[in-house]
């Protein structure tokens, strides 16, 4: 039974009764099954050389807690440490008196209390840390001289070693998950090419799961947490049902995988001007001027632009220039003009002699939804020499309406 106590008695002489040396024996980590005598009277626990019991390990404060062993009795105070110290699960709020097997938290050091008396024996009441194991290296920055008995249990038992079949099986198994998701990619976005956004980074978590399940049975399972089994005032953990877990992976890796990707879709769409769009073009229409014919290809309303695509064929003599910029302007039935956007249009202006250019030409925005036509002009070109037209006009270039067209 443990007690709390409002005061710490110190600077009492030699006890009559039976001198009793308590200890600690570390139940975690590499160092699992050292024992730390606690010395007589108080004692420091920190991290800090000049620490009486010194814990070298992440989450240990410096002067990290104080313990007072006179009578038998054994009383331990938290020094206001940044982690605080732990008893069975609880926080140390006031000096509290340990009793035999109580778990004692420090950072990420765990210790098992143990009363023991001078012939080595345990304390009435006390209770032994049954089933402790050590790995045969001592506990890092217990400094010389400190009070370490150095008394080992048994090493843990060693996993048995994977066959190397079994390697091999597993190794194989994880590569034809992925050599099936990359065919099962190529060939869904063969078949649906306007959902390959969409397609790739599902198939790529799909791979990702099936990846960390074989992992996962293939070292055997979750391991058991260190302590777990020394660890009787903890709660248990409730483990979560495997189906609500992928549940819960799908949706936040899979919703935000979508999200991501649809987002960077959409981002780089706009930057470059290749989007996808509504074909409203109802039928190829072709203007020749002097030996320059411009046929129209066809007439794309995207979300941010009006693609207008081209062929061009330069029958003269002469190389022509069919500039973008301040030059290709597209004109609707209400005489809206729109000017083309060099930045995101895939266009050559330069075309030889006797040359064919295709390409094209994105303008700024999109034409009303009811247009019925619309007329293409460049309003100079730009000729090397004495033959062809000074501009190029195509009108009346026929559209369907946006509500009739197919995607």
């Amino acid at each position: 039974m443990r007690r709390s106590t409002g005061s710490l008695v110190s600077g009492r002489g030699v006890m009559n009764g039976p001198v009793y040396r308590n200890e600690f024996v570390v139940v975690n980590g590499d160092a699992a099954g050292t024992r730390i005598v606690i010395p007589h009277g108080k004692a420091t626990i920190g991290s800090e050389e000049g620490s009486r019991i010194r814990l070298d390990a992440p989450g240990v404060s410096r002067r990290h807690a104080e313990v007072t062993s006179l009578d038998g009795r054994t009383i331990l105070a938290d020094r206001a440490s940044r982690n605080g110290s732990w008893v069975n699960g609880r926080p140390v709020t006031s000096p509290t008196e340990l009793a035999g097997g109580d778990l004692v938290q420090f950072g990420e050091v765990r210790l098992r209390f143990l009363p023991r008396n001078t012939d080595g024996g345990s304390k009435p009441g006390g209770q032994s840390p049954g089933g402790l194991a050590s790995r045969g290296q001592g506990f890092g920055g217990y400094p010389k001289g400190s009070a370490t008995g150095g008394q080992k249990t048994a090493p843990l038992a060693a996993r048995p070693k994977e066959s190397l079949g079994t390697a091999l099986l597993f190794a194989a198994g994880i590569n034809l998950v992925g050599l099936f998701g990359n065919t099962l990619t190529a060939f869904l976005t063969e078949l649906t090419p306007t959902w390959t956004w969409f397609v790739t980074p599902v198939i790529a978590l799909a791979v990702a799961l099936v990846t960390e399940t074989l992992g996962h049975y293939r070292k055997g399972g979750s391991p058991q947490p260190p302590g777990r089994q020394d660890d009787p005032h903890r709660p248990p953990v409730r483990r979560r049902p495997l189906a609500v877990t992928l549940l819960a992976t799908l949706l936040l890796l899979g919703g935000g995988g979508w999200l991501v990707t649809a987002v960077v879709s959409n981002a780089v769409g706009y930057s470059s001007g290749n989007e996808n769009g509504v074909q409203r073009l109802e039928s190829q229409v072709v203007r020749e001027v002097q030996g320059v014919k411009v046929t129209v290809l066809g007439v794309q309303s995207t979300p941010h632009f009006t693609r207008v695509e081209i062929r061009v064929n330069n029958g003269t003599s002469s190389p022509i220039s069919l500039n973008l910029f301040h030059n290709a302007t597209l004109t609707g039935p209400d005489g809206t003009t729109f000017d083309a956007d060099p930045s995101r249009s895939s266009w050559q202006p330069e075309i030889p002699p006797g040359g064919v250019r295709k390409g094209t030409i994105n303008f700024e925005s999109q034409l009303p939804e009811s247009a019925t036509t619309v007329s293409l002009n460049f309003v100079h070109v730009f000729v090397m020499g004495f033959d062809g037209p000074k501009s190029i006009t195509v009108p009346d270039i026929p559209l369907k309406p946006l509500a009739a067209s197919p995607s």
